[in-house]
Order: C-alpha cells, then structure tokens, then sequence
C-alpha cells in the first residue's frame, strides 16, 4: 500500500515549474462553492466527477482543457484528495486496449494541432488524458500491467489488508506481511519512472522490507505473550510492522536524499539553484509521515476502531461470517475512501525558507534583484 510513490510522481510532473502554483491560487476563492463533504462515503467520492479547482471552468464544471497542467489545483488540499481519487479510479481497469488507442490518439491530435478532436468536450478530452495517463508507461508506451496499476490499488489491497489483520499464527502472520510486500515490489516496478528498473536496489529494498515486516509482527506477537499486560495492543500489530517497513523502504531508497547531494531546489521562476541536503532530508521526512505513517492508518487502524464500535452496538455482526463480511466492507470502505486524503494531506511541491537550508543558499537574487526568500522542492512519494 506504500508503493504510490512513483506513479503519482508522473502525475507530479505535468506541473512544470513552482510558479504554476501561484498561478492557479485564485481558484481558492471557489472553497465557499466545494459542498461535497468528505463525509458522502468513499464510493461517491471516488468516483466523483464535480466540479474541479481551476480557473474558467465550463458548464461542464471542468476547467479548459490542457496537456500543460493537472485538472485539479494541486496548491489546495481539495485539489490534491480530487486528482487522488482520480487517479486510483477502479473503473479503469475495465478499458479495452481498443479504448486506450482511441484515447491516445485522441491526445496525439490535440498535440499536433493544438485543438481538440473535432465534436469532443474538455470533460472527454480530461477522460482520455486519465485513461492514458494511468494505464500506459509515460515512456515505454506499452499497457501497464493491470494488477500493478494504481487502479487496482483499492481492489489488490482490501484482500491483502484484510488477511494481515485475520492472519493467526505465525505462518499466516509471515505469510500476509511478505504478500503485501511482494505486491508493493510489484506496484513500484510496474509504476517506475524510466524505461527499466534497477534490480538490486529494487531487489534490496524489498527484502529490506519483508524483513522489518515479519520481524516486527512475528517479534510483538511473542513479546504479548510474555507480557500479557500488552495484549491490548494485539490488534496495532500489522500496522506497526507495515509502518516500520514502509519507514525502511524510504530510507533505504532515498540515502542519496538525506545523506548524499540531496534534491535540487528551484525559486520561483523556475529557475535551479542547486542540490540541497537539507531539502533533502525535509522530504524524506515528510514522505515518511504521510507514506509511513499516515496512510496505513486507515487499512490497519480504523477498521479496528470500526469493529469495535460495531460490536458496542450489534455483537451479532462481529463473529463468525457476518463478523468477516462486516470487516471486510470496513476495510473497503476505509481504504478507498480515507487513504487518498493521508497521502492529500502534504503538498507534492515543498516550499522551503531558505533560512531553513544551506549557507549558500541565504542570500541569492532573483533575475528582478530581489532576495529570494523561499525555494521549492519536490517532496516525493
């Protein structure tokens, strides 16, 4: 469930430079108009089509279309849950290869011309950009394969989530953790940014990862049984060993980040400054609370909080098959709807003082004279 780093890192780049931040800041003042509260469940938000943060928007509530920028204003926290829910859309999965050629052309002449495709919308053009921005590699062009595609996130997780928090004994406790580590290996190779993939350092960290997994569920389990006064924590245990893994997993494949060159910084204009160590080790940080941290909290947490309210109310439901049907629909429920908004909560682009970076960096001019004051960096996924 940790591995959305490199496929949302493509949705990153259609922002070009920092000042597209600024320049879609205006669409702020529509939060007065965004009356589809969070509360309406994760199906009506995951497959939501409203109105979208952007300037100009059209009576079909999207914005004009463009290959120039993201439909959603990733400068607001609304903008960023949208562009998530977006993007792991389910129904996507169902495109035939006949569909995704239809939507790659349909791209094809907008760039040539510049226009779009004669008798279709923006909100059409938007769909096509979708289909082919989550099911087709941004550079080898060939089909994703559809079990590692952020549209199977939500499908490929509820199994998984669900058999870590059943799993009894130790071979199922094994068993779960390195099947959950195994398909975000999957996810990250099928998502990766390049044309090929480093297997060692891929390799590296995914058998870094099994291995704080498993040692962490299998370690507090016997550690609860020697001390009982622990045993409330029983039911955190998944959590606390996804999390320890995820927080490996970064740390180990971003050291060049925090103890190497560190990420390049950019001012305002656009314009690179440098590398930055201090930038470096910000987004690693960050990425490891959102990635680490918040985003198995609601596979792993709130599904238990969620059984345990039940059970206050219909002891019925908690046990035997009506108890698994009931988790289950609680662990849908929670990871398709709650865990977008951990990974929405942090901007993608980190804005930075620069009294909070290296030496060199405090006291630069802009192309205009003007001390630069802050910079921006790409916090990573």
């Amino acid at each position: 469930m940790m591995a959305m780093r490199a496929a949302a890192a493509r949705t990153a780049r259609t922002k070009s430079t920092p000042s597209d931040v600024s320049a879609v800041s205006a669409a702020r003042s529509q939060v007065n108009a965004w009356r589809k509260p969070l509360a309406a469940g994760a199906a009506g938000l995951a497959f939501y089509s409203g109105p979208c943060l952007a300037d100009g928007a059209n009576k079909d509530g999207v914005p004009p279309f463009t290959m120039d920028a993201p439909k959603y204003d990733q400068s607001s926290f609304y903008g960023r849950l949208m562009g998530m829910y977006d993007y792991i859309d389910p129904r996507t999965l169902l495109l035939t290869s006949d569909d995704l050629k239809k939507s790659q052309a349909a791209l094809e002449e907008y760039k040539k011309s510049g226009k779009k495709p004669e008798g279709m919308s923006d909100a059409e053009m938007w769909q096509h950009r979708k289909n082919v921005e989550v099911s087709i590699h941004p550079v080898t062009g060939d089909e994703l394969l559809k079990v590692g595609r952020m549209s199977a996130f939500v499908p490929m997780n509820v199994p998984l989530c669900a058999f870590m928090l059943m799993a009894n004994g130790t071979p199922q406790v094994l068993a779960a953790q390195w099947l959950n580590q195994t398909y975000n290996m999957v996810n990250n190779y099928v998502n990766r940014s390049g044309a090929t993939v480093e297997w060692s350092s891929l390799l590296q960290s995914y058998a870094l990862a099994v291995t704080a997994s498993c040692s962490i569920a299998v370690g507090a389990g016997r550690l609860m049984k020697a001390v009982p006064s622990l045993q409330v924590m029983g039911p955190f245990v998944p959590y606390l060993a996804v999390i320890s893994a995820g927080t490996a997993n970064v740390s180990f494949t971003r050291m060049e980040e925090w103890n190497g060159k560190g990420v390049a910084i950019v001012d305002d204009e656009g314009r690179e400054l440098g590398m930055s160590r201090s930038a470096g080790q910000m987004g690693v940080l960050q990425t490891v609370l959102s990635r680490s941290c918040f985003l198995p909290i609601a596979p792993m947490v709130m599904p238990i909080v969620g059984m345990k309210m039940v059970g206050s109310v219909a002891p019925a439901l908690t046990v035997g098959a009506a108890g698994v049907v009931v988790e289950i629909l609680l662990i849908t429920g929670c990871i398709s709807g709650m865990l977008p908004v951990a990974l929405a909560l942090l901007p993608q682009k980190m804005e930075i003082p620069v009294t909070k970076l290296e030496p060199e960096y405090q006291n630069l001019k802009d192309s205009n004279g003007q001390a630069i004051t802050k910079v921006f960096a790409n916090k990573g996924l």
